[in-house]
């Protein structure tokens, strides 16, 4: 018994060690600009650094076609960017659970909408991101356990999930070669637009509808409610995509429909710039939904008027 007995000492103190090895490894992890800087941006909503009175949430059409110093010029708010790369509504809206739960909450949430926020998918997109923030965050676990990469021992096991070094050691190599603002960071208040090149091969496209998931849909009821029992004025938007692609998702209108008919029902507001003259200017555009820096700046300049009739 007596054996036992330090058995379980020396591995839980061979836990602890490996857990201290896990905590220091990651915090370091948090520093660097990996995947397209979005560690640095979870890290930041974990510290409690950002606290504007104006925040954008929604996927990349929202962290590169929302220049938040453009609309904190023209609204006198402080404002940022809190755009997630390659996601659909789920992950957006855990990012903003966690916001909320560590930073001063917003006066105002405007929501980038697609039509394609609620598809169905079987993999997040960069599920690495999440490595430096997982050693026992069961809330995490429960946001990605879905996805076909999540596996619960990456949560418990200290280290394990970083067990491919040459893999980490080639992200950390590359993120070192970013080009990174006066404060060490990738983003600009979340903000990181593309000077891209249009890029489309219209042969390839094909006319599909999005695999819309009406259970996770439900989200966005529950997204309204939360703004509601903390008094966050929410607003919704529809952000310009190139005219000529929106043809391509055969059942986009639906979709659009149904978001108005869920937004109408708790009165607030939806702007939809699909119809926008930007939307027709390919100039602005680097592929059928991704605008380039230049349009990025006209559309945030248009946002900024909208905005200025409901704040």
């Amino acid at each position: 018994m007596k054996y036992i007995k330090y058995f379980f000492i020396l591995l839980l103190g061979f836990y602890s060690a490996l857990a201290c090895l896990d905590i220091s490894y990651s915090n370091q992890l948090k520093k660097l600009p990996l995947f397209s800087g979005e560690v640095q941006e979870w890290n930041k909503i974990e510290k409690g650094k950002t606290n504007p009175q104006l925040a954008i949430f929604g996927s990349s059409r929202a962290f590169i076609q929302i220049n938040p110093q453009i609309l904190e010029n023209n609204l006198k708010l402080k404002t940022y960017n809190f755009g997630l790369n390659g996601s659909k509504f789920q992950m957006q809206f855990y990012r903003f659970k966690l916001y909320l739960q560590n930073n001063i909450k917003p006066k105002t949430v405007v929501w980038n909408l697609d039509t394609f926020s609620f598809s169905h998918i079987d993999s997040v997109f960069q599920p690495n991101q999440y490595a430096p923030f997982m050693f026992c965050n069961f809330k995490l676990y429960s946001a990605i356990k879905q996805y076909k990469e999540t596996h619960f021992l990456d949560f418990i096991l200290p280290l394990y999930r970083y067990r491919d070094q040459k893999y980490w050691n080639d992200q950390i190599k590359h993120s070192k070669k970013e080009k990174l603002n006066k404060q060490g960071y990738f983003r600009n208040n979340g903000f990181k637009s593309y000077d891209r090149e249009w890029n489309v091969n219209w042969k390839k496209l094909k006319h599909k509808p999005s695999n819309f998931s009406q259970t996770d849909y439900l989200l966005l009821d529950q997204l309204i409610k939360l703004c509601q029992k903390n008094h966050i004025q929410l607003i919704f938007i529809l952000s310009p995509e190139y005219y000529k692609g929106q043809l391509y998702m055969t059942n986009r209108q639906q979709i659009i429909r149904q978001y108005k008919t869920t937004i109408s029902k708790y009165n607030l507001p939806f702007i939809d710039y699909s119809e926008d003259s930007i939307s027709n200017q390919k100039k602005y555009f680097y592929n059928t939904t991704h605008m380039n820096y230049k349009g990025a700046s006209a559309f945030s300049l248009k946002l900024a008027k909208d905005l200025k009739s409901f704040l």
